[in-house]
């Protein structure tokens, strides 16, 4: 662990960050408390888009890229805070001209005011092909006029936008003298001093089945009045006679105004991945002391194994996304990182692989802890709850297969070099060999059938290759080694009809693979050499069931809620939390105290 995350993991238990999800706020207050964290870790340097691929040091994106995965452990409501604020910047500071920059940059990277990213619609979802936002250029005004056509049209989960949003970047379609001159990124002013302004209106788009403190809205406009300096101009303008100028044919503009998306998707992925550490950290540790049947948990050989394969695809997502992060590193030395679609396609394997896999590992340890694994106090309940919609945005992981796919197949050669240097070390590995030839044979399947469920099939293979390659590079210890083994084992047989019918596998060695798990997934744990092998910072663990008097500490807490009823106080609903339940916001909790979600 570097020195940086130890500096926010220690931040991440600090007063302002000491309960996650208060219990004793309303939604709108958590989300105010969740902006102001957000504000405060932008302050002290963990999270701005100066540190962005391609804006700062490039040497220091990986440990950027990890420092948002802790946050998003901490809290994906958090992550998505930044994150709905970095990519709206984004947006203005690939795709504005000089003077845009000049103008705006610097309250992009300092919070100064709040930005929401626009992209998808109700009706389009994740085809931002099919956006129907217009902004039409009055030529009298010399402005621009944005209006929503239709209610299903209205922009929709517009992170930041319900309470607080300043500004939102709206992708939109610009119409110039009757002609639709395709799709264009617009900066549009939301709010000032608070207050929302004429050709405004913004719905909720909540309650949401999770991240309930990343606000989000409906935003619909109507006239909305924008000066022409609201049109995103580094390659698109509109000069003094009207006459719009654009460097791009028509038909590029669109994948230009999705050059932003490279870096969006890394977050949701890295945010996966850290938290699946830390629900395998809080089993792992609850496993050593409950006892069940005269032992621990861990003593179990069926138990073992279930554990073992959900801590295999934890660290398997850590290395995919330290292996994505060097790669996207190397090439930005080629070329803006955002306009590589080698790199896009990889990301978006990534973010395929390290998503869907979260939701099979958080809820398998939620099951492992038992019923004290759904408390909410204990983490892994709130993240397998957030989690799961994390398939979907950030692009939904099935178009993503398709889009990612695609871009494979244009660019071939460069992506099949990648995928070889990435495994060039883990050539003592049978399954790394076996899915590098899977990823051939699923391409090969989309290339003559087009895109479908092998595209799907084909993301993950990608996740999973880079994950091993980079993985049997790094593993040092005896217990590294036999969970890549185990975890690689699975890997294989999760495509095992795909390399069946290539001839890649015959019977005996997938037969073989099998026994490998087998014997894998059912050796002897040792709590302490797991627990090193996750590496999560302690500052993050607020879980009572990773401590040894657990019991202890939940009894406390149960019994500390019911004082008052006890005592004859029922307070009447809505009137707030019982005394004892949880301190009030803003207040540090008494040292030796026990408060559920609350650190320790």
């Amino acid at each position: 662990m570097t020195q940086r995350e130890e500096e926010l993991a220690r931040v991440l238990s600090g007063p302002e960050f000491a309960t996650i999800r208060p219990d004793d706020l309303s939604v709108l207050d958590y989300s105010l408390l969740t902006l102001r964290r957000a504000r405060l870790l932008n302050g002290a340097g963990f999270a701005a888009n100066s540190l962005w691929l391609g804006r700062g040091d490039s040497a220091r994106f990986p440990e950027f890229l990890r420092t948002m995965g802790w946050i998003g452990a901490y809290d994906l409501s958090l992550l998505n805070v930044l994150v709905s604020h970095q990519i709206a910047g984004d947006a203005l500071l690939s795709h504005g001209g000089p003077e845009q920059l000049d103008a705006w940059a610097g309250e992009i990277d300092a919070m100064e005011r709040m930005y929401c990213f626009a992209g998808s619609e109700l009706l389009a979802g994740s085809d931002l092909k099919r956006v129907r936002t217009t902004a039409v250029y009055d030529p009298h005004g010399r402005s621009l006029v944005l209006n929503t056509p239709r209610p299903a049209d209205s922009k929709v989960w517009t992170g930041n936008s319900l309470h607080t949003g300043d500004v939102a970047m709206v992708l939109a379609r610009l119409e110039v003298g009757g002609r639709d001159e395709g799709h264009h990124w617009l900066r549009v002013p939301l709010r000032e001093a608070g207050a929302v302004l004429p050709g405004v209106r913004i719905g909720r788009a909540e309650p949401k089945g999770g991240v309930t403190a990343n606000q989000t809205g409906v935003l619909t406009f109507t006239d909305h009045r924008l000066p022409l300096s609201a049109l995103m101009n580094r390659w698109a303008s509109i000069d003094e006679d009207g006459t719009y100028r654009s460097p791009l044919p028509r038909h590029r503009r669109f994948e230009e105004c999705l050059a932003t998306f490279t870096h969006e998707r890394l977050f949701p992925s890295v945010g996966a991945a850290y938290a699946q550490l830390l629900a395998c950290t809080i089993t792992t540790r609850f496993a050593a002391v409950k006892q069940t049947f005269g032992r621990p948990l861990i003593g179990h050989e069926h138990y073992r194994m279930r554990l073992s394969a959900a801590v295999g695809r934890s660290l398997a997502a850590r290395h995919a996304m330290t292996a994505l992060a060097e790669v996207a590193v190397a090439r930005s030395a080629e070329g803006a990182p955002a306009r590589d679609q080698v790199l896009h396609a990889l990301i978006s394997c990534g973010k395929s692989g390290c998503t869907g896999d979260a939701r099979q590992t958080l809820a398998e340890t939620r099951e492992l802890c038992g019923g004290l694994g759904y408390h909410d106090a204990n983490q892994i309940a709130p993240l397998l709850h957030d989690y799961e919609i994390a398939v979907t945005f950030g692009g939904d992981n099935t178009v993503l297969g398709y889009q990612a796919t695609r871009f494979a197949l244009r660019h071939r050669e460069d992506f099949d070099r990648v995928l070889d240097e990435a495994v060039a070390g883990a050539g003592r590995l049978d399954a790394v060999r076996v899915l590098r030839a899977v990823c051939d044979v699923l391409l090969d399947r989309v290339e003559r059938d087009g895109a479908g469920e092998a595209s799907a099939q084909w993301s993950r293979a990608v996740h999973q290759t880079l994950a091993i390659g980079h993985w049997a590079r790094q593993a040092s210890t005896p217990l590294s080694e036999r969970l890549l083994a185990q975890y690689a084992a699975v890997c294989v047989l999760e495509h095992a009809l795909a390399a069946l019918r290539a001839g890649i596998l015959d019977q005996d060695a997938l037969l073989g693979f099998e026994a490998a798990r087998h014997e894998a997934a059912g050796a002897p744990l040792d709590a302490d050499a797991l627990l090193r092998e996750l590496a999560v910072p302690e500052g993050l663990i607020s879980a009572p069931i990773a401590h040894p008097d657990f019991a202890e500490r939940h009894a406390a807490a149960a019994h500390a809620g019911t004082a008052a009823a006890h005592a004859g106080t029922v307070p009447s609903p809505g009137t707030g939390p019982s005394p004892g339940t949880g301190p009030a916001p803003g207040t540090v909790q008494a040292p030796g105290t026990v408060q559920a979600g609350v650190r320790p």
